[in-house]
């Protein structure tokens, strides 16, 4: 150790005499400054190998003091896999069938509502009752009609048998029955109209006539909404028209249930609203849960990119040096080598290498900002 310390000392000492000898003068002009400074470059570059050896002689004595530094890094094997690349567009629930109407099918006034909001009905369930107060009279009436008409009609006909009496008044008294019969039978059917029954199951959505209010003929007194046919209807940009087809398979979201359902595209607009430049994109989905309803936010994630094999890497590991060039750091025989690499697309945290790695390599998966390319590596599990 003492005989490090003299040769270093002895280097330090020629150096000062050397640079003291010339430091008096100064040059006057231009090439007298370049002359000194070629001799400034000489003296350097003498002691830079006056230095190298006296480093080779530290070496040899001392080999601890200059053991290259190992670099703590965890690694990673790079593999291939496919890459899908989607666009996520927002869209709305709707039911898949049109909302249907309840409705009299006769006019008069609502004496009993039998549902409200919200509530279920099955397909024939009662929804309501009609007031038929005018033709429950009438009936009334032409049943005292009946009645006479009737017992006339009798006495013709057996008077008829023995040949007593006209055959006009048989037969005027048969037609004054039967004419009867069949405006009570009128009447009855306009009877039974009197209930209103729902035309399908569902929920009802919106009620539009009171207890107590006129309702006319096809009138709509409640709309009922079919919700066990619900559909995701988005709007996406025209610019993906060639990206979709009907029969596909996309993913549909709901943000509120945090709920996903991989289903088929059911059908494909054939406008483009000239408002947004969008098309429209249907597709059935379950509701086994009975959660999703009408008008819930959805998000639809639609497949416009892939690629078989590529090589894909995590974001966080892709770097980039001063000169803009994009990076990798890899292990290659224990050491770190900076791989200059070209990037194509990019999906949730991941992005495909378009050039630039193999696809086998032993990637640092931590401390990779930490290592400088050539250095010594310690790879740890």
């Amino acid at each position: 150790m003492k005989t490090i310390q003299y040769l270093l000392v002895l280097v330090v000492f020629s150096t000062a005499i050397a640079c003291g000898g010339n430091a008096e003068k100064t040059p006057e002009t231009a090439a007298e400054a370049r002359t000194e400074l070629g001799k400034k470059r000489q003296e350097l570059n003498k002691v830079k190998a006056e230095m190298d050896s006296l480093q080779a002689i530290i070496a040899r004595l001392d080999p601890e003091s200059v053991k290259e530094k190992e670099v703590v890094v965890e690694v990673g094997t790079l593999t291939t896999k496919d890459f899908r690349h989607f666009i996520e567009v927002q869209g709305n629930v709707m039911t898949a069938d049109e909302p249907t109407a309840a409705s009299s099918e006769t006019g008069g006034r609502i004496m009993d509502l039998k549902v409200k909001e919200g509530d279920f009905v099955k397909k024939g369930s009662l929804i309501a009752r009609i007031n038929m107060q005018s033709i429950d009279k009438s009936i009334a009436q032409i049943d005292k009609s009946l009645e006479l008409a009737r017992d006339i009609y009798t006495r013709q006909e057996n008077l008829w048998k023995k040949n007593i009496g006209s055959e006009v008044q048989y037969l005027q008294a048969k037609n004054q029955v039967e004419s009867l019969e069949k405006n009570k039978e009128g009447l009855e059917y306009e009877r039974s109209k009197s209930s209103v029954y729902a035309p399908s199951s569902g929920y009802v959505d919106v009620v539009m006539a009171k207890e107590g209010e006129m309702a006319g003929p096809g009138t709509p007194i409640v709309q009922i909404l079919n919700t066990n046919s619900l559909k995701v209807v988005a709007a996406v940009p025209e610019i993906y028209l060639g990206n979709i087809k009907r029969g596909e398979k996309v993913t549909v979201g709901f943000p509120a249930l945090d709920v996903q359902q991989e289903v088929k595209v059911l059908t494909i607009g054939r406008t483009i609203n000239p408002t947004n430049r969008t098309f429209e994109v249907e597709a059935n989905i379950d509701d086994k849960s009975n959660m999703i309803k009408p008008n819930l936010l959805a998000t639809m994630l639609i497949n416009d990119y892939e690629v078989k094999n590529a090589i894909v890497v995590p974001d966080e590991l892709i770097q980039q040096d001063v000169s803009g060039a994009v990076f990798m750091m890899v292990a290659e025989n224990g050491r770190a080598v900076k791989k200059i690499i070209k990037l194509g697309r990019t999906y949730r945290n991941e992005t495909v290498v378009t050039s630039g790695l193999t696809g086998k390599e032993s990637i640092i998966t931590k401390g990779a900002t930490a290592v400088g390319n050539g250095e010594l590596l310690k790879i740890v599990e």
